[in-house]
C-alpha cells in the first residue's frame, strides 16, 4: 500500500511537472521576416530587461541597411511597473515621443500625450472593455491613429476598423488558431501597435492569426475586397508559441509570400 501512494505522489509530480512545461511562458527577442518580392530580409530584435521589452530594433539583413519599416524604439517604465512612455527614434531628425498618462490608479493608460521633438502635437485616447482589452483609439486632431477593435468570445481581437491619419476607413477580419500569441510574454509590446503597428501581426488576445479578408468602404458600406486575403500556415514549438509562420497573401491573382522565423527566451 506505501508503494502505491508513493507511486500516485510521484505520478502526481510529474504531472504537475508537466503542466508547468507546457504553460511555460516564452518572450519573444528576435524575428526575422523574408519578403521575396522585394528581396528584404527584415530582422527584428527585442532588447529585454527584468523580463520587460526596453527597445526595439529592426533593419534589412539582406541589404544591410534600413527598411522602410525601420524600428528604433525605447520603452521606460515608472515605479510601479506600467509603461511610462515610448520614444520613437527610428527618423533620427525628428524624434517622437509617447507619454502616458494612468488615472484613479489605473492600471491601462486611457490617455497618451504625443511629443515630436519635444513640442505637443496630439493627444491619443484610449477606451477598453471590463477584461482590459484596447477597443477604441482616437486622435484628437484627427490626424493620426485612430482605430476600433472588436474581439471574439475567445478574447481575439477579430475584426479591426482603421482609419489613420485622415484614410477612409478599412476594415481587417481575422481567424485565429488555438495557439499561444508569440508577444505573450511582453504584454507591454501591445502599446507600441496601438501607435504604430508591427507589420502583419496584433499583439492582443491569447492566439495568432491564421487568416484575413480586407473589407472597404463600397458604396457608403463596407464590402470585402475580391481577391484580397492572406492564409497563414505555422509551426509551433513544445510550449505552444510559433517558429514559423509562412503569410500567403492572395492580391487579384497574384500571391505574395513572407515567411518569419521567432526566437524567444523560454522559462
Amino acid at each position: 500500500m506505501k508503494i502505491k501512494i508513493i507511486l500516485l505522489g510521484l505520478s502526481l509530480f510529474v504531472f504537475s511537472c508537466k503542466n508547468n512545461e507546457e504553460l511555460a511562458v516564452c518572450q519573444l527577442t528576435k524575428f526575422i521576416t523574408d519578403f521575396p518580392a522585394t528581396s528584404t530580409l527584415h530582422h527584428d530584435v527585442l532588447t529585454l530587461k527584468d523580463k520587460r521589452v526596453i527597445q526595439i530594433y529592426s533593419y534589412d539583413l539582406r541589404n544591410y541597411k534600413d527598411t522602410v519599416s525601420r524600428q528604433k524604439i525605447f520603452y521606460e517604465y515608472d515605479a510601479l511597473g506600467k509603461v511610462s512612455k515610448i520614444r520613437d527614434e527610428s527618423a533620427s531628425n525628428r524624434i517622437i515621443t509617447f507619454e502616458f498618462v494612468y488615472e484613479n490608479g489605473k492600471d491601462f493608460a486611457e490617455k497618451i500625450i504625443q511629443k515630436v521633438n519635444n513640442v505637443q502635437n496630439n493627444v491619443i485616447s484610449i477606451e477598453y472593455d471590463s477584461k482590459g482589452n484596447p477597443t477604441s483609439v482616437e486622435s484628437l486632431n484627427l490626424i493620426g491613429v485612430n482605430r476600433t477593435i472588436e474581439y471574439d468570445n475567445n478574447g481575439n481581437p477579430f475584426r479591426v476598423i482603421r482609419s489613420d491619419f485622415g484614410t477612409l476607413p478599412s476594415v481587417n477580419e481575422h481567424t485565429f488558431d488555438d495557439k499561444r500569441n508569440f508577444f505573450a510574454g511582453i504584454p507591454e509590446i501591445g502599446y507600441y501597435w496601438l501607435l504604430r503597428p508591427l507589420y502583419n501581426y496584433i499583439p492582443f488576445g491569447p492566439n495568432n492569426i491564421v487568416g484575413t479578408k480586407f473589407y472597404t468602404v463600397q458604396n457608403l458600406d463596407f464590402k470585402e475586397v475580391p481577391d484580397n486575403r492572406t492564409v497563414r500556415e505555422t509551426n509551433y514549438n513544445e510550449q505552444g508559441f510559433p517558429t514559423t509562420m509562412n503569410i500567403l497573401l492572395e492580391n487579384q491573382g497574384k500571391t505574395l509570400y513572407s515567411a518569419s522565423k521567432f526566437e524567444y527566451n523560454c522559462q
